[in-house]
């Protein structure tokens, strides 16, 4: 078999079409992932409009050649969507959409009333420029922290699939060619050619930023609690160590919150163990809300109990930060079957000013909330000086 223009098209719609099954079992077993809709639909348009580049020379030209330039805008814009969606991006429908119908008006326009192949090039490279420079600006402005080596890696194969198409801005087509894609030229064949293998490499690019998004999900998953959405206490400990850590080197106190939720038992008995875990939701509502307004480092500790870390809070403010929570609490209740359930809390609170381990002001808090409780609840009790650590 010859290594020419029409061989090739076949070959990269074969390829194109292996690609889309592909992503649409992965779709299978990712349903959960709206961009990966999005692609999968792309990529089954762009095999379809390669379809109709294959099968150019038993059909129509005029019909096909519309077609199938519709077709890929419609997957361009698509895969752009997709890109969006991935980064959680808002993209308003009208820019793609009449950056397609601007495309595609050209197309028509050099195959009705002015036939002119070498200007649809020039057109049907400008939208590809366009198009994979959006979605490579896209990846390198809006990626995630946790996830830019997936976002950068795939805004560079975006930004080469746009150096091709710029490149084939300004070749040559073949004086012979007339109205014939197969017979554009050794140019236009090899930039055809680095467009397949780039499509290869794109697809491999949107699987990474699938693969790198799960597993920052499920990191994420693995330190925050289920039923609060507040960090666990497997990451409280952790990141709290390195929190004093942190604020020991700066010479800076630290104020650790340790919270109860008061006569929880009596809630879980009166309403049931669902209402009772409605109750710890809105607890924990209330605490990242009241927290707003300052850095700090909150979790669930177990059961019912609640760890609030204020690095380089004095006793003053992490009492003054105590009473807020506490008047949050009092003027919004949690709603159980319709009905307001007043929640109030026990606060055990420590500060340190030295080198203390976070076991030790664990430990302190923990008696300073036992003692908040023996003297009726609802109330905050500092614990005494620490010994010298």
């Amino acid at each position: 078999m010859s290594l020419d223009f029409p061989t090739v098209a076949v070959l990269g719609y074969l390829l194109c079409l292996g690609i889309a099954v592909g992503f649409s079992l992965l779709l299978l077993v990712l349903r959960g992932q709206p961009a990966l809709r999005l692609w999968t639909a792309s990529l089954w348009l762009l095999a379809l409009s390669l379809t109709s580049v294959a099968l150019r020379a038993h059909l129509p030209t005029v019909p096909t050649v519309i077609f199938g330039n519709a077709v890929l805008a419609l997957s361009a814009v698509l895969m752009l969507y997709g890109v969006a969606r991935h980064l959680q991006v808002r993209l308003p429908a009208w820019q793609p959409l009449l950056l397609a119908g601007a495309y595609v008006a050209g197309i028509i326009v050099f195959v009705v009333p002015f036939p002119d192949l070498a200007i649809r090039l020039k057109v049907a490279s400008l939208f590809a420029v366009l198009i994979n420079a959006w979605m490579a600006w896209l990846l390198l402005r809006h990626a995630p922290p946790l996830q830019r080596t997936s976002c950068r890696l795939a805004a560079t194969v975006f930004a080469a699939e746009a150096g091709v198409y710029v490149v084939r801005l300004w070749l040559p087509v073949a004086a012979d060619a007339g109205q014939d894609i197969f017979r554009a030229g050794a140019p236009m064949f090899i930039t055809y050619l680095a467009g397949i293998f780039l499509e290869l490499a794109r697809c491999f690019a949107l699987v990474l930023l699938l693969v790198e998004r799960m597993l920052v999900d499920l990191r994420r998953a693995a330190r925050t609690d289920g039923l609060t959405g507040l960090l666990n206490r497997s990451a409280v400990l952790a990141d709290g160590r390195a929190c004093l850590l942190q604020s020991q080197r700066a010479r800076q106190p630290m104020a650790l919150l340790l919270l109860d939720v008061d006569h929880f038992k009596q809630v879980n008995d009166r309403w049931g163990h669902p209402c009772g875990d409605r109750v710890l939701q809105h607890f924990a509502g209330v605490l990242a809300q009241s927290l707003e307004t300052r850095t700090h480092l909150l979790g669930r500790y177990g059961g019912e109990e609640f760890v609030v870390l204020l690095p380089g809070a004095d006793h003053a403010q992490a009492r003054q930060q105590a009473a807020y929570i506490r008047a949050q609490l009092q003027t919004r209740p949690a709603v159980v079957e319709q009905q307001p359930v007043h929640v109030t809390t026990s606060i055990g609170l420590v500060v340190s000013h030295g080198a203390h381990d976070l076991a030790t002001l664990l430990a302190a808090a923990d008696s300073a909330l036992y003692q908040a409780k023996a003297e009726g609840r609802d109330r905050t009790v500092c614990a005494g000086p620490l010994l010298p650590a």
